[in-house]
């Protein structure tokens, strides 16, 4: 499974699938109206579906109730100026972080939505819809939530280990000092500022 993992993830899958469907969209007739609002239904359905799909896997982190203490340093917004507000120590449990991370991913789907929907009804753009519609359900599926709960993922280790490292959206590198990390017995012990 690691294997696989690796594999979906990797960027040029994304960059490979894009070039596979946008060659078997060639013959389809995207000027034709029903096909058109076909295509719109199942970009629909899928968005609902994958927005379903978060919402139980919600109810399966909330039926474990893994109540197991995280303590991790948040790391200061970073403002426009460069300059960064104060280290946050955030005391949660493993259930609610994990519910926050899965309500992350829902508002960044909702974005792509918007975004979708923007270039299709001002640009007339048909593929995205088509593999915004696959891509949603790759997301879900390789989330760092759907490995751990439902591919029984290893959380002592790797980057599945809680707090979660923070990705670029475009990889770009993200320092070390900017990533969330446990915090020391010190740092419980004191608020951080």
């Amino acid at each position: 499974m690691p294997d696989l993992i690796y594999f979906v993830n990797h960027p040029l899958f994304n960059v490979i699938f894009f070039m596979i469907v946008k060659y078997m969209t060639k013959n389809i007739p995207l000027e034709d109206p029903s096909i058109i609002s076909l295509i719109r239904n199942i970009y629909l359905a899928a968005q609902a579906v994958i927005l379903g799909l978060n919402y139980w896997l919600i109810a399966v982190v909330r039926k474990k109730n893994d109540q197991t203490i995280l303590r991790y340093i948040e790391p200061g917004q970073q403002g426009w100026d460069g300059s960064t507000g104060p280290d946050q120590l955030i005391n949660t449990t493993f259930m609610d972080y994990d519910i926050a991370e899965i309500k992350k991913g829902i508002k960044q789907s909702f974005t792509g939505i918007m975004m979708i929907a923007f270039l299709h009804l001002q640009f007339h753009y048909i593929q995205p819809l088509i593999l915004h519609s696959i891509m949603g359900f790759k997301t879900f599926f390789m989330s760092k939530e759907a490995r751990i709960h439902l591919w029984q993922g290893r959380t002592t280790s790797g980057e599945l280990r809680r707090p979660f490292r923070t990705e670029s959206p475009f990889g770009l590198f993200i320092p070390e000092n900017r990533q969330p990390r446990i915090a020391s017995r010190k740092e419980r012990s004191r608020k951080v500022e």
